[in-house]
């Protein structure tokens, strides 16, 4: 039984305007072990783009170059100290001026790339199999001012064998920069991910089960998508209309063209787990209900009203990542309609599903949280894209709130949010995780990271170092599962 804490990298304290695998994600390991925590739950680590949602990625196999951390550039030498940004007093992440700052500094990295040649060269083989177009792919969009790849000229478009000859002649060298830049945010993380792991704390990640239109593993491996020969989408994904959105949910991604995937032993999803694993000791993968059947919108649809259920994979592609991955620790996030089928699923494969606090309630007369939960699953409080848990229970109307205060034990004096966190620690799930803002007490307009169908003032939020008090810590040792 064990316990940790959902904070993602970005929002790690920093100096230079986001959370890196620098210095602050080593003394927040220190913590999580002081604490008698055992894990550190992050989102997805990839690129981001328009939006900055580390779900809507430019690669599913790339680091966000935003999380190399500075000062360790300069430790291996890679940069002077003198050119360091000055430093910030941030409260949110600030992505805009990222975009404009941070890559000027990598640059200044890669002039002296030959410090680390042979771990480089290595780096460059062992990554082939997706560095190769992923450094294209962004030379390609910086040269074509950041467009999405269906808007590149027809022989980028259509990766014309002659023209991406001439690309890799004439770019030879930011195409290595943009690896070089890769190997050293693989080359800090693994640096961090032992460390955590030599104090005993296993890292869980996040894959979402789609890749974005505009990202590298669709331009460079569109077979895989539902793509028209224009190679604009046949069906996008989304969630049906239902009572919190009654036009449903529209994301936009491409669909798998798991028919095509099953001939190759569905490779690419594949390969998407297997480097997952590698990089995280556990997997979270997203909308897991959508590998039983998938949500269908014909392209074009303003919303989702109008899709459709299409049957998934199901438990065939578990088989074929089963044997590449042995034993692989994964968690299924079965939040949403789930139908028979997709409990089957769950039960086949063996792995822990979720449940969060905030959605325990029910229609206040069956009420799931009064229940107690089964040993193999995770509970959390809430997740990136809930309230906080103080937001939460300020919200609630006088009936349910009287029904949280009787199950948890909520008294006048008493601090709502460590209640909570306290009933959640007492189920018998195999994993509970708590977002560090709901320990802090913080509203959502002080901490919420997401909104989902929302764009702008999304994904900023930015600890403090101040977060991490004696008081704080007391309380995680005084309160640490058995």
């Amino acid at each position: 039984m064990e316990s940790g804490i959902l904070l993602h990298i970005s929002s790690i304290p920093n100096k230079y305007g986001v959370g890196t695998f620098g210095s602050f994600s080593y003394k927040f390991i220190d913590f999580l072990k002081k604490g008698g925590q055992t894990l550190w739950q992050i989102l997805p680590l990839g690129p981001t783009s328009y939006g900055d949602s580390p779900y809507s990625s430019l690669s599913a196999f790339a680091l966000n170059p935003y999380f190399i951390d500075l000062d360790m550039l300069v430790s291996d030498g890679l940069i002077d100290k003198d050119i360091l940004p000055p430093e910030r007093n941030d409260k949110k992440t600030d992505y805009k001026n990222l975009s404009h700052t941070r890559y000027n500094i990598l640059a200044k990295a890669y002039e002296r790339n030959e410090l680390f040649k042979d771990e480089f060269i290595e780096f460059k083989k062992e990554e082939d199999y997706w560095l190769d177009s992923y450094a294209n792919y962004m030379v390609l969009k910086d040269e074509q001012e950041g467009k999405p790849w269906y808007d590149f000229y027809n022989d980028f478009k259509y990766k014309n064998p002659s023209s991406m000859e001439w690309l890799k002649n004439e770019y030879k060298n930011k195409i290595d920069y943009y690896k070089f830049i890769q190997f050293i945010a693989f080359k800090q993380w693994f640096r961090l991910k032992e460390y955590a792991n030599k104090k005993g704390i296993k890292i869980i990640g996040d894959m979402p089960i789609y890749c974005a239109y505009d990202s590298a593993d669709v331009w460079a491996n569109p077979i895989n998508f539902q793509l028209n020969d224009n190679l604009t989408p046949k069906a996008v994904a989304g969630c049906p209309p239902d009572y919190f959105s009654p036009d449903g949910q529209l994301w936009g991604n491409p669909l798998y063209n798991w028919d095509y995937m099953k001939g190759n032993h569905y490779d690419f999803f594949v390969k998407r787990v297997k480097h997952s694993l590698k990089i995280y000791d556990i997997l979270r993968i997203d909308h897991f209900r959508g590998f039983e059947a998938y949500y269908s919108i014909p392209y074009g649809e303003p919303t989702a009203r109008y899709g459709s259920w299409v049957k998934g994979p199901g438990y065939r592609l578990f088989k074929e990542i089963n044997k590449e991955c042995k034993n692989a620790n994964i968690i299924a996030e079965n939040l949403g309609f789930l139908t028979k089928g997709v409990h089957k699923l769950l039960k086949d494969t063996g792995y822990p599903g979720m449940n969060i606090f905030q959605f325990e309630l029910g229609d206040l007369k069956n009420i799931p949280l009064k229940k107690g939960y089964p040993e193999n699953n995770v509970f959390y409080t809430g997740t990136h894209d809930n309230q906080t848990i103080m937001s939460f229970y300020n919200d609630l109307d006088t009936k349910a709130r009287n029904i949280v205060n009787k199950i948890c034990g909520i008294k006048f004096t008493d601090k709502p949010n460590l209640k909570m966190i306290e009933f959640a620690m007492r189920q018998n799930s195999k994993y509970v995780i708590i977002p560090l803002q709901d320990y802090l007490g913080l509203t959502d307009s002080e901490g919420r990271m997401n909104t989902p169908s929302t764009v702008g003032n999304n994904w900023n939020y930015m600890a403090k170092e101040s977060d991490f008090s004696k008081e704080f810590l007391d309380y995680l040792k005084s309160h640490k599962r058995n």
